[in-house]
């Protein structure tokens, strides 16, 4: 699976139009004006001096990774399903993609304004993409330069196999992260990138390693044990990390003989919903679970109990009523446990990184269960997004399953909207979160280069308009900007009018004149 690109680019999860990437496939040329020296059809490899039009594109030596110069101006790289994996964030269309003598790969905007840049400066070097997924910019040594850092990682290991210090799995939805650290420790990252789980090892020359027996084992490089999962003789074959973060080994029939115990379960509880064991609820980042364990209704941070219901009847499912009532069942269907929160209809089960939280239909807190102070860590205050106040650091933020980087507060409700909108035929992408810098980025970019354009013009003296640099709900992760087959959405597209129908029912507003943007709060 992939890695997160970080400053390098944007993350994204969208697509282009079909006709669009097959032109670019077949021909890499879509546009019939004369153009400066580019990349013949079907090379990996932009020289000194070539250039890239709109719809011009890289393709890696096996055909599974595309480099296009997209419509609207921005670098995107696609995989053989269509779906975008990186991309240089908003761009200016009619840009142009040139590798310069000097070593730097350049998108430049038809007014010659530089819209992004790998600052490079080793003389001859060239940008090619690479089949493992990877777009690095190298000399002609072969040193790099500059990488996006869109390498594909695996998601799993099969008997005999040994992941090094450095090497790392990551779940199909590139969300979980599994890291042997040089100092000897195996760590499992959740999609804040924070600690979820690991083997508290440390040594040198440390690996992880799933021996032809089944032990999955933490040795050193004298080959002492420092961890295992005590599996040998039990037919394991493969150990998997997966989309729910959970680490899993598994014989070939797929029954599981060992897992780190850390799925990270959805973060709503609807209106008629129900829950038993071994199911769980959890929050955007899975610090935060909710289940059903002995006889009692759970609630956990980092594996850590921080409360349970208390009644003097094993309980055995919970249920969120029509009436609003959180109601804990015993085995005959008895209550023996409640919230006492009749008379609500349509409230619901949420977790945050910070709290169980029920909520009413209007979105105000009927009760709640907090994480203690102790174990709540600062970087994902606040959990309301009303309560975001201004720009949050990208730890702040998580990756959604959509693959769409917003603040927590918003993670569970607009994946489930895509996949709403998903179920109705409509297949929706974008991007969601971020940075200061990129901000300032598209700012200079659409507004002008001087100061003054940049941090004091009004967002509609830009083109496309573009909020101040703080202002903007994107640096807040409290808005998306989506696509429909690669292409931003407009009020003609039938992505736009289901979310003009259902949007709101997900706590999203469209911001007026610009039929792409849905933040929390229409800004």
């Amino acid at each position: 699976m992939r890695r997160r690109p970080g400053d390098r680019g944007i993350g994204l999860a969208g697509a282009p139009g079909r006709a669009v990437l097959a032109a670019v496939v077949a021909g890499g040329l879509l546009l019939t004006a004369p153009l400066a020296a580019s990349a013949g059809p079907g090379e990996d490899v932009l020289r000194p001096g070539e250039t890239l039009a709109p719809g011009q594109a890289l393709l890696a030596p096996g055909g599974a990774q595309t480099l296009v110069v997209q419509p609207d101006g921005s670098l995107g790289l696609y995989g053989l399903d269509g779906v975008a994996r990186w991309s240089t964030g908003a761009g200016v269309p009619g840009s142009r993609l040139t590798t310069t003598d000097a070593g730097d790969v350049v998108l430049t905007a038809p007014d010659q304004t530089v819209v992004w840049s790998t600052a490079t400066t080793a003389a001859g070097s060239v940008l090619r993409v690479q089949d493992d997924g990877e777009v690095v910019v190298v000399d002609g040594g072969g040193a790099v330069h500059w990488s996006a850092g869109t390498a594909l990682v695996p998601s799993s290991l099969r008997a005999p196999a040994r992941l090094a210090a450095g090497g790392t799995l990551a779940s199909p939805d590139g969300r979980h992260l599994l890291v042997v650290d040089e100092g000897g420790d195996v760590r499992l990252l959740g999609p804040d990138g924070r600690e979820r789980w690991s083997t508290a090892t440390q040594g040198d020359g440390v690996g992880l390693e799933l021996r032809a027996n089944g032990n999955l084992v933490v040795a050193d490089e004298d080959g002492e044990r420092l961890w295992r999962s005590r599996t040998a003789g039990q037919d394991a074959t493969t150990l998997t990390l997966q989309d729910d973060g959970n680490l899993v080994l598994a014989r070939d029939d797929g029954s599981v003989v060992w897992s780190s115990g850390t799925p990270v379960g959805p973060s709503r509880l609807g209106p008629g919903g129900s829950m038993a064991a071994p199911a769980s609820l959890g929050s955007p980042s899975g610090h935060v679970r909710v289940d059903v364990r002995d006889g009692r209704l759970v609630v956990a941070y980092d594996g850590e109990p921080v409360w349970a219901s208390d009644q003097d009847v094993p309980g055995v499912q919970v249920r969120v009523g029509e009436d609003g009532d959180v109601v804990l069942l015993d085995v005959a269907g008895a209550p023996v446990w409640r919230t006492g929160t009749a008379g609500q209809p349509g409230a619901a089960l949420v977790v945050e990184d910070q709290a169980l939280l029920l909520r009413a239909a209007d979105g105000a807190t009927l009760w709640q269960i907090a994480v203690p102070e102790r174990l709540a860590p600062a970087g994902v205050q606040p959990t309301r997004c009303e309560d975001v106040d201004g720009p949050v650091a990208e730890d702040a933020t998580v990756l959604t399953r959509a693959g769409i980087r917003v603040h927590p507060c918003l993670a569970e409700a607009l994946d489930a909207m895509l996949a709403a909108a998903a179920d109705d035929g409509v297949v929706l992408h974008g991007g969601g979160w971020r940075s200061a810098e990129q901000q300032i980025a598209l700012r200079r970019a659409h507004c002008g280069s001087s100061p003054e354009a940049v941090h004091e013009a009004p967002a509609s003296a830009c083109t496309p308009s573009t909020a101040r640099p703080g202002t903007s709900r994107h640096e807040r992760g409290l808005a998306v900007d989506l696509t429909q087959g690669g292409w931003s959405l407009t009020t003609s597209a039938t992505g736009y009018a289901w979310l003009v129908e259902h949007a709101h029912a997900y706590g999203l507003e469209n911001l007026p004149g610009e039929p792409w943007h849905w933040s929390v709060d229409g800004r």
